[in-house]
């Protein structure tokens, strides 16, 4: 009886205690949910239960023409500290882990972990290492070298840690190396994409950032939406093309001891670029030795961003001008004294001769800058001298999608320093500078029945709407048709009858060789050349222009000597890889041999 009693007390006195909780817990929810408290907790609750985010979503990838991957994205992390977390133990840890598994000094790891950041206002640091021009750099690893961190800082075992983070993002591999690496131009760190295709898409590759408030919850997290994707790009490079453009410029640059050179090769009927070389090379995976600290930007792809005095190559489009104002033809005849002046300047041919009775055919075999001048002097005049090159895009952007294009220099007769003796020295490519995407262009316009077609290198745009084709811009028509054919047949013989350099076997090609002396804040330098070569075929139907040039060649300082060859090993290329069958051989020809 006792017992009983003394239960029923005992259940009496928890059902009283577990009542009071109950009416305290509903008193502090109330008192939470209505009371003066509110804003505080409210605010506690949105940081302890989400935080903000910017995400990224992943780069858009790029290919060739054929599908073969150029540059792809891939995971990477940035090896952070919470500057808060860190013991005295900890960053010794950290230091000596990653020494080791980096390669990286221990003193210069412990030094970024002592300093005092937390006095500084920075709670978050990020680990970087030297380069090599003393540089600092963050530290990236690969998903391999995460996995090992991450078994540390999860082993209760391993050395005390506390304070290391891995801070997730993407990386840029480019996986045929250097391999026109200057047409891609690359990502950095922060994943922002500089020069050539990478820089001129960047928008579009790197799709758009959302900002986003990230639930701590697991549940709720999952519910969060992604980014819009980057579009995906197909070039206009076709990569064995490319390698051959490459392999020919490398052989001549050795050959010739040059400083640099480059070969584009363009399709004259849709303005596609097939392959674009450029040496010294770039690895865009390893970009870092390329920012050094100038006044002026690097140029990454000289092609759009270098600009250079043409020379004789330029003559094709001061002969077109004249053909297609009808003032000249091929047949007429110019006799040579060796000198002429123009706006009290003389004008030499480039060996200081005189050539006699010479046929416009002539004057282009021989190069002859006597007889350009007098050309653009006495038989276009100066309006109509300038008013071809500007119809022929000279001194003008062709908004080709490469980052950095720049228009060149020309001045005209409206310019403030322009002078008469302009008017001759122009006429053969001196005093005026171009691109080589600009001059390539142009020529193109003789090599596609007078039309002139953009450049372009994106061929096929993948994005989340579908796929987009780039149609084919016509730029202009600076030449009739007829003119065009009646150049590029005298280009034709002026290769056959003195350009045995340029020739290739079986197959009718057009071109001209330059030589250019490369002008400086004194004067020209006599030392140094620019040679060139430009050329398109076959003639009977033109399927590419190709365009070389080399900067400062040793064993000789002529076009037709350095730039010719290049320009035939790489069109006996290109007809394989075209599947082009070889011309007809003309009577003449046969004969010959």
């Amino acid at each position: 009886m006792i017992t009983d009693r003394s239960t029923r007390k005992r259940v009496i006195l928890v059902a009283v205690v577990m009542t009071a909780y109950a009416v305290a817990l509903n008193y502090q929810l109330v008192r939470v949910q209505f009371g003066p408290y509110v804003p505080v907790f409210a605010a506690r609750s949105q940081v302890m239960g989400s935080r903000i985010e910017k995400i990224a979503p992943a780069r858009g990838l790029i290919f060739d023409r054929d599908g073969q991957p150029l540059a792809i994205s891939s995971s990477m992390y940035y090896i952070e500290v919470e500057t808060r977390q860190v013991t005295d133990g900890s960053k010794e840890a950290i230091a000596l882990v990653v020494s080791k598994m980096l390669d990286i000094p221990f003193e210069d790891l412990y030094g970024q972990l002592t300093k005092d950041w937390v006095a500084l206002g920075q709670y978050r640091i990020r680990l970087t290492r030297p380069t090599v021009d003393q540089e600092r750099w963050p530290i990236t690893i690969d998903q391999t070298v995460a996995d090992v961190l991450n078994n540390f800082l999860a082993d209760s075992e391993a050395p005390d840690m506390s304070g290391l983070s891995l801070e997730p993002t993407s990386r840029r591999i480019y996986p045929s190396g250097s391999m026109a690496g200057h047409v891609l131009g690359f990502v950095n760190q922060e994943g922002k994409g500089f020069f050539g295709v990478e820089g001129y898409y960047d928008d579009w590759l790197s799709g758009k950032s959302i900002t986003i408030e990230r639930a701590t919850i697991p549940i709720e997290a999952r519910l969060q939406p992604d980014p819009p994707a980057g579009v995906n790009l197909v070039l206009t490079i076709d990569m064995e093309m490319q390698q051959a453009a490459e392999m020919a410029l490398e052989k001549a640059i050795k050959a010739s001891k040059a400083e640099s050179g480059e070969v584009i090769v363009m399709d004259p009927k849709t303005g596609e670029i097939l392959a674009m070389a450029v040496w010294p090379l770039l690895d865009p995976n390893s970009y870092e030795s390329w920012l050094v600290d100038d006044e002026e930007e690097p140029v990454i792809t000289p092609a759009v961003a270098g600009t250079y005095e043409p020379g004789s190559t330029f003559k094709i489009l001061t002969m077109a001008a004249a053909f297609d104002n009808g003032v000249l033809a091929p047949e007429d005849e110019y006799i040579d004294t060796g000198e002429i002046e123009v706006g009290g300047v003389k004008i030499n041919n480039w060996d200081g001769g005189a050539w006699g009775p010479q046929t416009m055919l002539g004057c282009m075999q021989h190069s002859l800058n006597v007889c350009l001048a007098y050309v653009a002097s006495e038989k276009l005049g100066t309006s109509t001298f300038y008013s071809y090159l500007n119809s022929f895009g000279i001194g003008h952007l062709t908004g080709i999608d490469l980052a950095g294009e720049v228009a060149g220099n020309l001045r005209t007769q409206r310019h403030p320093e322009w002078t008469e003796a302009d008017l001759g020295t122009n006429s053969f490519g001196q005093g005026l500078s171009v691109t080589q995407i600009q001059l390539i262009t142009a020529v193109s316009a003789i090599a596609n029945d007078g039309i002139m077609v953009q450049p372009h290198i994106v061929r096929e745009v993948v994005g989340p709407q579908g796929v987009y084709w780039p149609k084919t811009t016509v730029l202009g028509r600076p030449i009739k048709a007829e003119t065009a054919h009646k150049m590029t047949e005298m280009m034709a013989q002026s290769v056959e009858t003195e350009g045995r350099l340029s020739i290739v076997d079986g197959y009718r090609m057009a071109g001209k060789s330059g030589t250019a002396q490369i002008p400086t804040e004194f004067g020209y330098d006599q030392r140094w050349t620019i040679a060139s070569f430009i050329g398109w075929g076959p003639v009977d139907d033109p399927r590419f222009v190709v365009l070389v040039r080399m900067d400062k060649p040793q064993s000789s300082p002529w076009g037709s000597v350095v730039a010719a060859p290049v320009f035939q090993e790489v069109a006996e290329r290109l007809v394989v890889l075209m599947g082009i069958p070889p011309s007809a051989v003309e009577p003449d020809q046969a004969s010959e041999k």
